[in-house]
């Protein structure tokens, strides 16, 4: 009589909690409180963190090709002025800052290669700078403010 074993195991998040909570509305939030073990490893790949709440974004950015012309915004996160910093030269650019509510809060003409945005008055959050060139989007920058 022939005898097989076979081993299966299984793998998932887990945690130890003091409390928890969801709240619901126009979406679904939930959080615990009270995590009292993690463990993050870090390779040249990225990071990994254990946890109940893993956070991740999805972005998309669009825009037109322009090999003319290079964009930078720093510094990110920012508490009082962000800086555009232009190389090249494509015309007229302009930029929109908005808030995460989509509203326009801050809009010029970039002049030189580097422009500028004052952003103390503004609260914490995050915001959205739009970039264009002759009247399209040429790069949109996630800016957080501190």
């Amino acid at each position: 009589m022939a005898l097989a074993v076979a081993a299966f195991g299984s793998f998932a998040q887990s945690t130890v909690s003091t409390a928890g909570y969801e709240a619901t509305g126009g979406g679904t939030v939930s959080a615990t409180i009270g995590q009292v073990a993690y463990l993050t490893a870090t390779g040249d790949g990225g990071s990994i963190a254990q946890g109940v709440q893993q956070a991740f974004e999805i972005t998309t950015e669009t825009g037109i090709e322009i090999t003319e012309i290079q964009l930078s915004a720093y510094p990110n996160p920012t508490s009082d002025v962000l800086n555009l910093k232009i190389d090249g030269d494509f015309g007229t650019v302009t930029y929109a800052l908005y808030n995460n509510s989509s509203a326009l809060v801050a809009k010029g003409t970039v002049s030189g290669s580097e422009t500028q945005i004052q952003m103390g008055a503004f609260k914490p959050g995050v915001y959205f700078l739009d970039v264009k060139a002759e009247g399209k989007t040429v790069k949109r920058f996630k800016v957080v403010k501190n």
